[in-house]
């Protein structure tokens, strides 16, 4: 299901970027690289903090930790089907 959503998507994404040629799709395609991969240095370097922080919690902090992270897994398992 998960895989089929991301072939879509990858076949969107080469439709749109079938019909652009030449310096344009160059520089949309580096554009989106560079955005990919400042958001994924920004996802890594928060994981890595909270990771860090996870030693430090108190067990009232951990509590809050794993309520908001139950609530944030039902509301994604209620959005992506």
């Amino acid at each position: 299901m998960g895989l089929d959503a991301l072939v879509q998507a990858g076949q969107a994404l080469t439709n749109i970027f079938s019909g652009i040629s030449g310096i344009g799709a160059f520089l949309v395609i580096a554009g989106l690289g560079i955005l990919l991969a400042v958001g994924a240095g920004f996802v890594a370097y928060i994981l890595i903090q909270f990771i860090k922080s996870l030693p430090k919690m108190t067990p009232w902090e951990f509590l809050k930790f794993v309520i908001v992270s139950a609530v944030a897994l039902i509301i994604v398992g209620i959005i992506v089907p």
